[in-house]
């Protein structure tokens, strides 16, 4: 199971206030999430000819799932210039999408148990997933109204390395609780089955799995 992650930085908006009718902006909500629907991808290939992108096997493997989590991110947000070289801004409006992409890799003629195997990768990528929006929402309402400060050799620079900060904050914290937490569990789902070649059923694998780690948000535990 290899796993990769896209962060897209859409447009930031300032001074958003200035183009919305009179009374919109009370009813408009400082975060936006949407949660797009997982996309899943099954290729078959010929192992003397593995199709370009495909990531690279080791025999004896036969099969791979790639899951690629992805966050797209917007940022509304003010910004004061404190020096030449230094802006304060501060975050107003989030808006997020997330997506998981699984691509599913299998040899043309593999047995059932490898394709098994994989489905099982793509299962608990999508474990993980299934909270994403919640989890988003979660981080972004915890940033409105913060603020980050950047430095630049310009005013332009400094605000764009603040925004830059905002966007690494919001990667790291939503990563935290996707991404990574779905690597952990596929690593320990390929310990627990050494990769297939066990004979454990896989869905009895996954539930052992998820048993390690129950809660798909980790914010949502109690203290």
């Amino acid at each position: 199971m290899n796993g990769r992650v896209t962060l897209r930085w859409v447009a930031a908006l300032a001074a958003a206030a200035a183009v919305l009718p009179a009374g919109a902006w009370a009813q408009r909500p400082a975060v936006r999430v949407q949660r797009e629907r997982p996309t899943v991808q099954r290729i078959e290939f010929d192992p003397s000819a593995p199709p370009r992108g495909m990531p690279k096997l080791t025999p004896p493997e036969a099969g791979v799932c790639n899951t690629t989590f992805e966050l797209e991110t917007g940022v509304s947000y003010g910004a004061e210039p404190l020096t030449a070289s230094t802006v304060l801004i501060t975050v107003d409006e989030l808006d997020l999408t997330t997506r998981v992409t699984v691509d599913i890799y299998t040899a043309a003629g593999a047995p059932q148990k490898l394709r098994d195997h994989e489905e099982a990768h793509r299962k608990i990528g999508e474990y993980y997933y299934r909270n994403a929006a919640a989890a988003a929402d979660r981080i972004a309402r915890a940033l409105i109204g913060e603020r980050f400060e950047g430095t630049g050799t310009t005013v332009d620079a400094a605000q764009k390395n603040a925004l830059e900060k905002v966007l690494e904050s919001i990667e790291r914290d939503y990563m935290a609780r996707t991404r990574d937490r779905s690597a952990a569990a596929n690593a320990r789902f390929d310990a627990i089955t050494n990769h297939g070649l066990e004979a454990i059923d896989a869905n009895t694998a996954i539930a052992r799995v998820f048993a390690a780690d129950p809660e798909p948000d980790p914010s949502r535990r109690k203290h």
